[in-house]
Parts: structure tokens; sequence; C-alpha cells
């Protein structure tokens, strides 16, 4: 059979080849009606990149991708950029160029420095956990406006163009954690929920799951309070201490953010409340000391590691065979762990 031509595609389009050309190497400068034509076109005719001809074009001009990990002392955050810098290692050799920004905190203004920094770097994608805030939106638009692909991890952010979400299916792990303290509490009462700042969108929608099945499903427990905005270890101590002391009756607490844990089992082995049902996110140390000591009953984990190896697969498949990513939302692996399914 013989090789479909990009002659072939623009005669039958009845567009010129450069036209087709563009189409198949994801460039600008074609109207949306034209560009899904011509790839309706290509794929009626069994159109096959030339991968090997690429990888040498790319070789000489490489693809560079921008990869930002928020806070490299946060062990998820760790566990993303091996991911990443395995799917790295695997594809290098085909003309990708890959580079990291591994931020020292998880501030607003450090993270616009690294997107404007690798803005004017010249790079074909980007690849960030973004914080939900005004000044991240407004420089991942200028990058939106550029040309720059976009793939967001771990974490989402509203009005954006990218191409895909790659993370936990976060309202279903809130609400996995809320059919877990109604089956822990039978009798129902008091709980609460500890949490992160706002600006990790991720996390607000963990607290969305969470509320909606224990309003749903089980009318007999009552949340008292969110601990909101806990920034530093100091202040998630006193945030929980103070949580213990106001409601002495508490049965519960969901923790919906790894940060900062060491800092929270301090504050419940400080006031001995050993009596509760603790429910997390993710398998840090100070999660599994605190499950292995029996305090903490289950944690609900979000396969870090392919959060950050999946977004180098999916944009090598964009870029050298044209194919956009199947799903807009790429849910990783969620599992529930106990003491006896613990892998450490």
């Amino acid at each position: 059979m013989m090789a479909v031509t990009i002659r072939k595609i623009a005669e039958k389009a009845g567009v010129s080849r450069g036209t087709v050309d563009k189409v198949l190497n994801n460039r600008y400068g074609v109207s949306d009606e034209v560009r899904e034509q011509i790839q309706r076109i290509a794929s009626e005719l069994g159109y096959k990149p030339n991968l090997a001809g690429k990888a040498l074009a790319y070789q000489k001009k490489r693809i560079k991708i921008g990869i930002i990990i928020v806070d490299k002392n946060d062990q998820v955050f760790q566990d993303i950029y091996k991911g990443a810098r395995q799917a790295y290692l695997e594809l290098r050799d085909f003309g990708l160029s890959v580079d990291f920004c591994l931020m020292d905190t998880d501030s607003v203004e450090e993270q616009v420095h690294c997107i404007d920094k690798f803005s004017e770097s010249g790079i074909s994608a980007l690849v960030i956990t973004p914080l939900n805030d005004t000044a991240i939106k407004n420089s991942l638009k200028r990058l939106n406006e550029a040309g720059i692909k976009i793939v967001t991890i771990n974490t989402d952010i509203m009005d954006i163009d990218r191409l895909c979400f790659i993370g936990q299916d976060l309202e279903k792990s809130g609400r996995i954690a809320g059919f877990l303290m109604g089956k822990l509490l039978p009798d129902g009462g008091e709980v609460a929920v500890i949490t992160g700042e706002d600006k990790y969108k991720a996390l607000n929608e963990r607290i969305v799951g969470f509320t909606d099945i224990i309003k749903e499903e089980y009318s007999n427990i009552k949340i008292v309070e969110t601990v909101r905005n806990i920034s530093n270890a100091m202040e998630a101590y006193e945030k929980t201490v103070k949580l213990f002391e106001n409601y002495r009756n508490l049965k519960g607490v969901y923790i919906t953010t790894a940060k900062h844990m060491a800092a929270i089992g301090k504050a419940i082995r400080s006031k001995k409340r050993y009596d509760l049902e603790y429910i997390c996110n993710d398998t840090v140390p100070e999660i599994v000391h605190l499950i292995n000591e029996k305090i903490v009953s289950f944690t609900i984990t979000q396969d870090p590691f392919n959060q950050g190896y999946l977004p180098l697969k999916i944009l090598f498949d964009y870029f050298f065979q044209n194919k956009m990513p199947e799903l807009e939302h790429i849910y990783t692996n969620l599992e529930i762990v106990t003491k006896e399914n613990l892998h450490h």
C-alpha cells in the first residue's frame, strides 16, 4: 500500500500543501474549520506521520518543554519530578528537550517568575501545577496567545486553554473520604476538615466531594468546622490544637493535604486525640508513621509518579504523531491505603 502524501491530502481538501503541513505539524495560521477538515481527510486516507523523519528534524531543532515543579521539598512533588525525569530519559533521543524549574516554595511570585522565564526561553509546551491566582492565570494566558501548549498536573486552573489535566479525580477522592468516614462512624457525630491554602484548587475540590456525600448519605454526621489556609507548620500545629480544644466531642477529621502533616501529627500526639478517626491523602513519611501507629485509619493516594510521567508522553504524541490527548481530564490511579496494604 502506497504511503499517503501531503499532496494527496491537499488535493482532496482543496488547499495548498503548506496548509496541510501546518495542520499536520500543529502550527498556527489555519482556521479551525479547515484544520478539522484536513485532520478528518488525513485520518480517512490513513495518513501516518514519518516518525523517523520527524525525530531527525527535531534533533536539529529540538522541541523544548518546560516543567515547573511546585515546592521541591514536598514529597508528593518530589515523586512527580521522578516521573517526569523517567519519561524524559525515555524520550530524549527523539529530539525532546526538557528544562525543569524546581520551586523553592509554593509562592505565586516564584511561579510567575518560572513561567515568564520559560516563556522567554522558547518552549513549545509547559507542564505546570498551577496555583489558583490571577497573576498565574494572566501569565498562562500570555503563553496561550504565543501558541505554547499547556498541560496542568495535580491541580487544575479555570479559564486557561490547556491540552489536558493529569491528576487525581479530586471530587471522587473527597467522596471516597466521606464514604469511609460514614462507615467508620455508623452512629454519626461531629467531624472537621483540615485543609491547606485556597491557591490549590485541588483541595477545594476534595472538600466539595467530601461535603456532598456527607449531606447525601450520612445525615447523622455534622461537619462542624473547616480549618482553612494553613500556610506553615506552626500554623498547622496551632490550628489543629485549637480545633481539638474547641470541639471536645469531635469524632473524626478529614485532612485534604499531606503538607504540614508532621505538625498535625504532633498536635494529635500532644493533645492525645487518638480516639478520633483520621482520613488523609498520600503516603508521605509522617502519614505512614501515623498509619503504622494506628492513628490514621485510611489515606487516599493519587499516583504522583504518573502525574510527572504521563505529560511528556502525551506531549510527545502531540508533537510527533499529531495526536491530541484522548480525554480532557486524565485521572491517575487512586488507591485506599490502610495499615494492611501500605507499600512501605
